[in-house]
């Protein structure tokens, strides 16, 4: 993705790749829940006809770590998951069948709610979705946890990808948000207010590893973690289980 046709003014750019290689690109964790009957509608509405499917795609990009904790860029598909899964079938049962050219637009984004800024943004006008969709219900309260733990850009508490702890993978986050996609409000109100009581709990358990560091309660493997954590002053990720969302949901 090189050559750039067109840079919008919002910082995202147009490009042309081969429709293999769009392929190739993940769908974004924080996307909806991919609806089976509308990939069968848009079957049906282009028929043979598969090359109609060449636009409307959009791509994100920000840094990951590796497995040796090297930052490296990453793609994700964050719009046109359900055209993309209609191509991808219609690859694996047809061996033969010729590249084409698609139009993708890019956007860099720093964080997780870099990322759900541009999501929404592009995804207006269903707003109604948010009541039906716990995926995206999750994505509101991370861009809440995100903003508020993110205020030093070059410090990213809460990160995208395979993160290390004591660092807070986005991922992981939505995977254990989402078993209390049930409990979980929907008003703006609400949702900063348990973010309020995140901060308070991260406040708290500060205390609770200085207590547990001095008396040494903690198991010996954990103390360097528990140690980075508390340097960090960032305690959300030190407990795998993420017991502290139940805590502030209550």
């Amino acid at each position: 993705m090189n050559s750039i046709i067109h840079t919008y003014n919002n910082g995202a750019t147009l490009h042309k790749i081969k429709v293999r290689e769009l392929l190739k690109i993940p769908i974004w964790k924080g996307n909806r829940i991919l609806d089976l009957a509308h990939v069968a509608e848009i079957q049906k509405a282009i028929g043979p006809n598969i090359k109609h499917l060449d636009s409307g795609y959009h791509i994100i990009e920000y840094e990951e770590l590796d497995a040796t904790n090297t930052p490296v860029l990453q793609s994700y598909i964050i719009d046109g998951q359900h055209r993309a899964a209609v191509l991808m079938e219609h690859f694996n049962s047809t061996l033969c069948e010729s590249e084409f050219d698609v139009l993708v637009t890019k956007k860099r984004v720093i964080d997780e709610e870099e990322a759900i800024t541009f999501f929404n943004a592009i995804n207006k006008s269903k707003p109604q979705a948010w009541k039906i969709d716990p995926a995206l219900l999750v994505n509101k309260y991370i861009a809440a946890l995100t903003k508020r733990f993110n205020r030093d850009k070059k410090m990213l508490l809460i990160r995208s990808g395979a993160t290390h702890r004591p660092y807070l993978s986005t991922d992981k986050l939505r995977e254990a948000m989402l078993k209390y996609a049930e409990r979980l409000k929907q008003t703006s109100k609400e949702i900063g207010e348990f973010v309020d009581r995140v901060t308070k709990w991260n406040i708290q358990e500060q205390g609770v590893a200085d207590m547990s560091l001095m008396l040494q309660s903690v198991n010996k493997k954990d103390i360097a973690l528990l140690e980075k954590s508390k340097d960090l002053r960032f305690l959300l990720a030190f407990d795998p289980s993420f017991k502290w969302i139940e805590t502030c949901l209550e």
